[in-house]
């Protein structure tokens, strides 16, 4: 392991890389993911989940507890929604498949005329 990169542990795992840089990797992983897919369309997590194992060569399973952590921080800053059979859930609560989007804001509109 390099020298002052701690296994993460909070997740639950045993994994090559501190907290704050694996949530950051999650979470560009997350917005790139959303922002190729476009305006109201949805990504499931082991999506990011299996990118992101692919990149770094881990087991994405081991990644799935870590990005639906980092998805949970998004929605609290309102950048993403968390949405169960059509319907937006708390991430933290819910349990089973959900998808996340990014979140529409009001009055704002989300594809401009010029990529129409």
């Amino acid at each position: 392991m390099p020298e002052g990169v701690q296994p993460v542990q909070s997740y639950g795992m045993n994994l090559p890389f501190q907290d704050d840089l694996l949530a950051e990797r999650i979470r560009e992983c997350l917005m790139e993911l959303l922002y190729e897919r476009g305006p109201g369309r949805s990504i499931c997590p082991s999506e990011a989940a299996h990118l992101l194992g692919t990149r770094l060569g881990w087991r994405w399973q081991d990644l799935m507890r870590p990005v639906r952590t980092v998805a949970a921080a998004l929605v609290d800053r309102g950048l993403i929604e968390a949405t169960q059979h059509e319907s937006v859930v708390d991430i933290r609560d819910v349990r089973g498949p959900v998808r996340l989007r990014l979140r529409t804001l009001p009055g704002v509109r989300s594809v401009s005329l010029a990529e129409v």
